[in-house]
């Protein structure tokens, strides 16, 4: 196994990860009530010890977790993960395809109910386990405290339950999102408008890039969005924003819902989301089960960061996961 620094990482992921993806993953499409059509992909091992499924965040397609799917499959697991509606390979919902848009936060959170549904029909007898990352946290909080389930145990990774809002006081954001998703559905219904300074999706150079140390694993999910330009994704819409405020106190106000065991897996130095704000989420958690964990140093994205961040996320999840404990 070559660590991300080496220069035979690369090879690894191209000769074992990526024909292992397009050999054992199967997709699988999900049409909704309300005619968007979801992509979903699933690992199918014969005898897994449990099934994961995976919550991703904004922007994110399950091309950039191949690499995770196939450590997850390496300790026999099942795995499902969803392209949520807006983004990856499911259908889109603005006249610009581009657009991180939503009309309805909580479509997210129905989505992921039926993409479980379906993926737990497949294994109905072994443990059922939730890997949310980002907004993908948010969603899956919101699911957990809302719907029915069979989970048994969830991580949380970086989950969106606070944002950062730089120099301008968050109350200020929320009012300008609020304000101009108003004004977007009065005089532009059927187009949705970016937020202030958004675009069309851009290759962000690594080194001005907040997500992750690796530049061999940037690189890597960057070039899958260039190789498959129909999943690319620009900036969130005033809509996006609006809801995802909403969302975001929504699943505080519900976290005492959760009834099962979560562990919280923040990025110490994480320029995206609030860590106080996860902090004040698992402090309303009933579960005393529930546990957080910090791995210092690291950015956003714990799975796509350099080995000595992401190693001891990986492994926090599957001993969170062990079917024993």
């Amino acid at each position: 196994m070559y660590t991300d620094d080496d220069p035979q990482w690369i090879r690894f992921f191209t000769q074992q990860i990526q024909p292992f993806w397009h050999d054992h993953v199967e997709v699988n499409n999900l049409t909704r009530p309300d005619g968007v059509v979801l992509h979903w992909f699933l690992h199918r091992p014969v005898h897994p010890q449990g099934l994961i499924i995976i919550c991703p965040g904004r922007i994110e397609a399950s091309l950039k977790y191949q690499e995770l799917v196939w450590h997850l499959a390496q300790a026999n697991y099942a795995v499902a993960i969803v392209d949520h509606r807006g983004q990856g390979f499911s259908d889109r919902l603005s006249n610009n395809p581009h657009h991180g848009h939503i009309d309805q936060f909580q479509d997210f959170v129905d989505d992921l109910d039926a993409v479980v549904q379906e993926a737990t029909r497949y294994y109905p007898r072994i443990p059922h386990y939730l890997l949310a990352h980002s907004m993908g946290g948010a969603i899956s909080a919101l699911y957990l405290a809302q719907h029915k389930h069979t989970i048994r145990k969830a991580v949380l990774s970086s989950p969106m339950l606070g944002v950062l809002t730089g120099d301008t006081p968050q109350w200020l954001a929320k009012t300008i999102a609020v304000g101009g998703a108003l004004l977007n559905r009065w005089f532009s219904p059927r187009k949705p408008w970016y937020f202030f300074g958004m675009t069309d999706y851009i290759h962000v150079p690594f080194d001005e890039n907040e997500l992750t140390h690796s530049e061999a694993r940037y690189q890597m999910f960057r070039d899958a969005y260039e190789e498959n330009p129909q999943v690319q994704l620009g900036g969130p819409t005033f809509n996006w924003l609006a809801q995802a405020f909403a969302a975001m106190h929504a699943a505080h106000q519900q976290a005492d819902r959760i009834d099962v065991p979560i562990l919280l897996l923040q990025s110490g130095a994480d320029t995206v989301v609030d860590n106080q704000a996860q902090r004040k989420f698992f402090s309303k958690l009933k579960n005393d089960q529930s546990q957080i964990k910090c791995i210092e140093g690291a950015k956003h994205e714990l799975f796509m960061e350099s080995d000595r961040f992401r190693q001891p996320a990986l492994d926090a999840v599957l001993s969170w996961f062990q079917p024993d404990k």
